[in-house]
């Protein structure tokens, strides 16, 4: 398998679910190439710090008062 091909599947695999065949042959690459083993590492790692950012909850960055003079100052402003 070319690592184009490789790579590709990673992708797939990190996406959903491939098929069975095709992950044994992803397996047996990534068994002889360094160079896709690396990459497999790197999409797992920018993938779990994805998630972690992404599902974090995000705190309150502005308070009530904030938003309701913004509002006005807006509305102010739209008249």
């Amino acid at each position: 398998m070319p690592c184009k091909q490789a790579t590709l599947l990673i992708e797939q695999q990190n996406a959903g679910e491939i098929p069975f065949f095709q992950k044994i042959r992803l397996r047996l690459h990534l068994m002889i190439c360094k160079w896709c083993r690396a990459y497999n590492r790197k999409v797992h790692a920018m993938e779990s710090m994805m998630k972690k950012i992404f599902t974090q909850d995000a705190p309150e960055k502005f308070s009530k008062n904030e938003l309701e003079l913004f509002k006005d100052k807006l509305k102010d402003k739209l008249k």
